[in-house]
C-alpha cells in the first residue's frame, strides 16, 4: 500500500513523505486494513523491525485529528518512554502536543490534560487510574507496546488490569513481536488479528558447535572453532554485534575478552574517539572495566549500569563506534538496538532452585534484534551450542513457537492490591460485582472455571476487612476506609501498609534510621539485596549488634526467613552507609554493588519511606514524630547527614555541593544570604547560575538583577 491510498488526514500522510515514507510493508498495510482506522481493536504480532509503531503512529495520530481526545501509548520501561517521546515529538508540528509521564505514583498529574499523546508505562498509568485523573474520559486510543509482558510474572498483572479496565471505553491496540497465543488474545480484547513472519531485513538463523555453522536452511559454514571467531568475523566486515549471555558478570567479562580481540581492527581515530568516551564515564568498580572495554570498541550493557552509562553506550553503538555490545537478556525487552550479527551465548540462566532453559519468545525477541533496516540486506542471529546437541537447540530455539501467554492475576502480590484498588478507587460496591469484573480479565478469559478465581478473591477480602483496609455494611456492601484507600494511591501492596502500619507504636517508642530502613527492606515492595553466603555472618552480628533498634525479631538460623532477613540486613546498611555520606565508590565495593543496584534501590526506598509517612498521617501522629521522618526522608533523598539538612532544601543543592558549602564555613541558610556572592563562587560546584537559583529561592534576587545592567559580561564574571 502507497501512503498516498491511506484513507487518512492529508496533514499526516505529509509528514510521513517528510520522512522518506513512500509505501507500507505488507503487514503494516494488513494491519491498517484491519478496521483499526475505523476504531476496531487490533492485536499486531509481526516481527521486530516490521513497523509496527509507525502503524500505532498512523492509527493514533490520524484519531486524534479527527476526533479529538487522548492516546496513551503504555511501554514497560522508562528507557522505552523516553525513546517513544522523542519519535513522537514530531507530531507537534501538526498540533498534536506529546508528553511522557514514569514516575511518582501518587499524583492525578493534572498537567497531563492539556496533552493529547501520553507515553507512559504501564505501573504509571495504573496509578493515574487509580487516582481518577480526570483527563482519562478523554482517552480514545490505548496502544500496548510489547504486550507479551501480559505473561510477565512482576508486571502482567498490571497490564491486564488496565485493558481490561480500558476494554469497552477506548479502542485498544496489542503491539509485539512474539506471542505463541495471539488468537487468544485477540478473541479476549475482540479485537482483529494480525500475525506476519515478514521483515524488511531478512533474517538468517543458525547454530554454531565447535567451529560448524549450521543454517536454518540446511547450508553450513566453517569458522575457528572459538565463537569469538562470529565477533572478529562481523567487525571485519564493517558491522556490530551484540552478545547476550546470562548473568552479568559474564556480559563484562566477555566485553574484556572480546575487546582485545577487536581493538587491533580499530582506526586511530576510533582509538582517539573511544578514549575520549571512555574518560566520560564516571569512576566506580564497574565503571573502571568499562573503561577498559570500551577502549577496545567493545562495551557490556546490563541492569548495574547507571542511566547515563547505558544511554553512552546505546548512542555510541547506532553510531558505530562501539563495534559489539555484550549484554543480559534484559536489553531484548529495551530499546531499540538493533545489530547486523546476533551471538547467543547462553540458553540456560540459574533460577534460584537450579539451572533452567531460557523460554523460547526470550531467546526469538534476542534473535529479532538482528538486522538493521536502511543498513542490511539481512540480518544474522547465531545460537552457540555449549554442548554437543546443536539439533536440539535449532529444534527449540530456532524452529519452534513461542509459549502461550498465560495471565499472570495468578501472583498473589498482584492480585491482592488490583483487588483493593478495585473496591477503593473503582466504586466495586459488592463482592458477587467484583466477581463479575474479574471475569472480564484475560485470567477469566483463559479459565473457564471461574471457582478458583472466586476463592481467590474472596481469601484477599477477608484479609482487606481483618486489617481495616475496608469494610462491610449491613447489606454486606464494601466500604472503602482511609487506610485502604490511601494504600491503593500510594500503589504500594496492603502488605508492606499492613507492615508499616503494625510498626508505627514502635517507631513512635524508639525513632531510629537503621529500624525504619530494615522494616522497608522488609516489604515486598523493596528490591532487596541478597546476602552471599561469606557474608552471612558478618549481617547476624550486626543485626545482633543492634538489636535494640529493630522492629522485628531476628529469626532462627532453621527458619524459612532466615536469608531473606540477612539481605534485608544489607540492604538497611546500605541504606544508612547513603544517608552518612559514605562515597558511593565505597558502597559499590564494599556490598559488590552495581551503580546501577544502588539507584534503583533509592528510588524504592525513596518512595517506601513517602507511602510510609502519608500513612502515619491517618493514624493520631505524634508532631515530632512526624517530622522525624520527614527529615529522615529528606536525608535519604539525598544522602547527606543531619547537618545538611537545611542546606539540602535549597534548589539544586544535593549531597556534593551540601557538603562542599558546609565544610567552606556556609553552614545555614542565613550564611548563604550574608556572603558575597564572590565567596560563594569559590565553592566547588557553586557556579553563577546555581548561585542565581539560589537568591531566586530565598526572594533576594535583587542584590544581582539590580546590578545586572552597569555590568558586561557574563552573570558569573558580575558576581566575581
Amino acid at each position: 500500500m502507497r501512503v498516498d491510498e491511506l484513507p487518512v488526514d492529508e496533514r499526516l500522510k505529509a509528514v510521513l513523505k517528510e520522512r522518506g515514507i513512500g509505501e507500507l510493508y505488507p503487514p503494516q498495510a494488513e494491519a491498517l486494513k484491519s478496521g483499526a482506522l475505523e476504531g476496531r481493536n487490533l492485536v499486531l504480532a509481526i516481527p521486530t523491525a516490521s513497523g509496527k509503531t509507525l502503524v500505532s503512529e498512523i492509527v493514533m495520530v490520524d484519531k486524534l485529528l479527527r476526533e479529538g481526545g487522548k492516546a496513551v501509548y503504555l511501554v514497560p520501561l522508562k528507557a522505552l518512554a523516553e525513546e517513544k517521546y522523542r519519535e513522537f515529538k514530531e507530531w507537534e508540528k501538526l498540533g498534536l502536543k506529546v508528553a511522557a509521564t514514569t514516575g511518582d505514583y501518587d499524583s492525578t498529574d493534572d498537567w497531563l490534560g492539556r496533552y493529547d499523546i501520553i507515553v507512559a508505562t504501564a505501573e504509571k498509568f495504573d496509578s493515574l487510574l487509580r487516582h481518577g485523573a480526570r483527563w482519562i474520559d478523554d482517552v480514545k486510543l490505548v496502544v500496548a507496546d510489547e504486550v507479551h509482558l501480559i505473561g510477565s510474572y512482576d508486571r502482567g498483572a498490571t497490564l491486564e488490569m488496565i485493558l481490561t479496565h480500558m476494554l469497552g471505553r477506548a479502542q485498544i491496540l496489542a503491539l509485539s513481536a512474539t506471542v505463541g497465543n495471539a488468537e487468544e488474545l485477540a478473541e479476549w480484547l475482540d479485537a482483529s488479528l494480525v500475525v506476519s513472519d515478514w521483515r524488511p531485513v531478512q533474517l538468517r538463523r543458525g547454530v554454531f558447535h565447535l567451529g560448524t555453522l549450521v543454517w536454518e536452511d540446511g547450508k553450513v559454514e566453517s569458522y575457528p572453532e572459538n565463537w569469538y571467531s562470529l565477533v572478529t568475523d562481523a567487525v571485519k566486515r564493517g558491522k556490530g554485534a551484540l552478545v547476550f549471555v546470562n548473568t552479568r558478570r559474564s556480559a563484562e567479562k566477555e566485553a574484556l575478552a572480546i575487546s582485545k580481540l577487536v581493538s587491533s581492527h580499530l582506526t586511530k581515530p576510533e582509538k582517539r574517539a573511544l578514549e575520549s568516551l571512555a574518560n566520560q564515564l564516571e569512576d566506580n568498580p564497574t565503571s573502571e572495566k568499562l573503561k577498559r572495554a570500551i577502549k577496545g570498541g567493545v562495551a557490556f550493557h546490563h541492569a548495574g549500569l547507571s542511566r547515563v552509562e547505558r544511554t553512552l553506550i546505546e548512542d555510541a553503538f547506532r553510531e558505530g563506534l562501539i563495534k559489539v555490545i555484550t549484554a543480559t537478556p534484559t536489553l531484548s525487552a529495551g530499546v531499540n538496538l538493533p545489530s547486523f550479527r546476533v551471538i547467543i551465548r547462553d540458553t540456560k540462566r540459574y533460577a534460584g532452585f537450579g539451572w533452567t532453559d531460557i523460554p523460547v519468545l526470550e531467546i526469538q525477541q534476542m534473535m529479532g534484534r538482528a538486522g538493521r533496516p536502511r543498513y542490511d540486506k539481512y540480518g544474522e542471529a547465531i545460537i552457540v551450542a555449549r554442548t554437543d546437541e546443536p539439533g536440539k537447540l535449532m529444534e527449540r530455539y530456532i524452529r519452534g513457537k513461542p509459549e502461550k501467554l498465560f495471565s499472570m492475576l495468578a501472583n498473589e502480590q498482584a492480585f491482592r492490591s488490583q483487588v483493593l484498588a478495585l473496591i477503593t478507587n473503582f466504586g466495586i460496591k459488592s463482592f458477587p460485582e467484583l466477581v463479575r469484573f474479574l471475569e472480564r480479565t484475560f485470567y477469566a478469559h483463559q479459565r473457564k472455571d471461574l471457582s478458583s478465581l472466586e476463592y481467590k478473591a474472596k481469601e484477599v477480602v477477608y484479609f482487606l476487612i481483618e486489617n481495616e483496609f475496608i469494610d462491610l455494611d449491613l447489606d454486606d456492601s464494601f466500604i472503602s476506609l482511609p487506610f485502604g484507600k490511601r494504600t491503593s494511591q500510594l500503589y504500594i501492596d496492603p502488605l508492606t501498609a499492613k507492615k508499616f502500619k503494625d510498626a508505627f507504636p514502635a517507631i513512635e517508642r524508639n525513632p531510629n534510621p537503621f529500624g525504619i530502613f530494615q522494616l522497608i527492606a522488609s516489604t515486598p515492595d523493596m528490591a532487596t539485596l541478597t546476602a552471599r553466603r561469606r557474608e552471612m555472618e558478618d549481617y547476624l552480628d550486626l543485626a545482633y549488634e543492634l538489636e535494640d533498634k529493630l522492629y522485628a525479631s531476628i529469626p532462627y538460623y532453621e527458619d524459612s526467613r532466615f536469608q531473606g532477613f540477612l539481605g534485608q540486613v544489607k540492604t538497611a546498611k546500605v541504606l544508612l552507609d547513603w544517608i552518612n555520606e559514605v562515597p558511593e565508590a565505597r558502597i559499590y565495593e564494599t556490598y559488590l554493588i552495581d551503580p546501577g543496584d544502588l539507584y534503583r534501590l533509592l528510588e524504592l526506598a525513596d518512595w517506601l519511606m513517602y507511602s510510609l509517612i502519608e500513612l502515619y498521617k491517618l493514624f493520631e501522629p505524634k508532631e515530632e514524630i512526624l517530622n522525624y521522618l520527614r527529615d529522615l526522608h529528606l536525608r535519604l533523598r539525598h544522602g547527606v547527614r543531619e547537618e545538611l539538612l537545611e542546606l539540602v532544601r535549597l534548589p539544586n543543592i544535593g549531597r556534593k555541593r551540601a557538603r562542599a558549602l558546609y565544610n567552606a564555613g556556609f553552614k545555614s541558610v542565613e550564611a548563604i544570604a550574608n556572603a558575597k556572592p564572590a565567596e560563594l563562587l569559590e565553592v566547588e560546584g557553586i557556579g553563577a547560575k546555581i548561585l542565581d537559583g539560589i537568591y531566586r529561592y530565598l526572594g533576594i534576587e535583587k542584590r544581582v538583577a539590580e546590578e545586572k545592567p552597569k555590568r558586561k559580561g557574563t552573570l558569573e564574571d558580575f558576581l566575581r
